[in-house]
C-alpha cells in the first residue's frame, strides 16, 4: 500500500516567485514572519531562481541594516538559491520554451515579452525533478498564467502529476 503523500515531506521541492514576497512586504510584517515560520515548521527551504534573487536583491536595506530581506531568509535556511538552468538539458529546455508559449497564448502576449523569471522557475522544477532531486514540485507564484503554465509544461513533458500551482496570495492568507 501506498503511503499517503506528505506535501511537506522529504522529496518535495516549493519553488518561489519573486512576488510572494513582494505580496509579504518588509521584513518586519506579520506576512513575511508568517512564511519564515511556515518554511521553518515544516523543515523546508523555498527555493528561488538567480533570477528572483536578482529581483530582491534590489531591496531597501532599510528593513535590517546592511542586509536585504532575502539575504536574511538566505542566511537562516529558509531560502535557497538554486543554480542557473542546465540550458543543454533537452527537458528543461523545453519546459522552458513550453511554459512561454503557454503564458502568452493566455496572456495574449509576445513570447519575446514573456518573463524570463516565469521560465526560470519552471526550470528549476524541471531540472529537480528529472535528476530526481524532487519527486514532487510546488510551484508558487502570484502569476496564474505563470503557474498554470509551469504545470502544464512539466506535465506534458513527462511530469504528470508532479507539480502543483500555489497562488502566492492565497498561501499568504492561509498562513497568516
Amino acid at each position: 500500500m501506498d503511503e499517503p503523500f506528505d506535501p511537506m515531506g522529504e522529496g518535495v521541492l516549493w519553488v518561489v516567485d519573486t512576488g510572494v514576497f513582494i505580496a509579504c512586504g518588509r521584513q518586519q510584517s506579520n506576512k513575511y514572519t508568517a512564511l519564515e515560520r511556515f518554511a521553518q515548521r515544516n523543515d523546508l527551504s523555498f527555493v528561488i531562481p538567480q533570477r528572483v534573487y536578482d529581483e530582491l536583491g534590489g531591496a531597501p536595506d532599510r528593513s535590517t541594516p546592511g542586509q536585504t530581506p532575502i539575504n536574511s531568509a538566505i542566511n537562516a535556511g529558509w531560502v535557497t538559491v538554486a543554480a542557473e538552468p542546465d540550458y543543454t538539458n533537452s527537458t528543461v529546455s523545453q519546459v522552458m520554451d513550453d511554459v512561454r508559449t503557454y503564458i502568452a497564448q493566455s496572456s495574449n502576449r509576445p513570447e519575446d515579452r514573456i518573463e524570463k523569471t516565469d521560465t526560470a522557475l519552471a526550470a528549476v522544477a524541471a531540472k529537480r525533478l528529472d535528476e530526481g532531486d524532487a519527486d514532487f514540485a510546488y510551484v508558487v507564484t502570484t502569476d496564474t498564467d505563470a503557474g498554470d503554465g509551469i504545470v502544464s509544461a512539466l506535465s506534458r513533458n513527462g511530469f504528470d502529476e508532479r507539480a502543483q500551482f500555489r497562488d502566492g496570495f492565497e498561501l499568504i492568507e492561509e498562513i497568516t
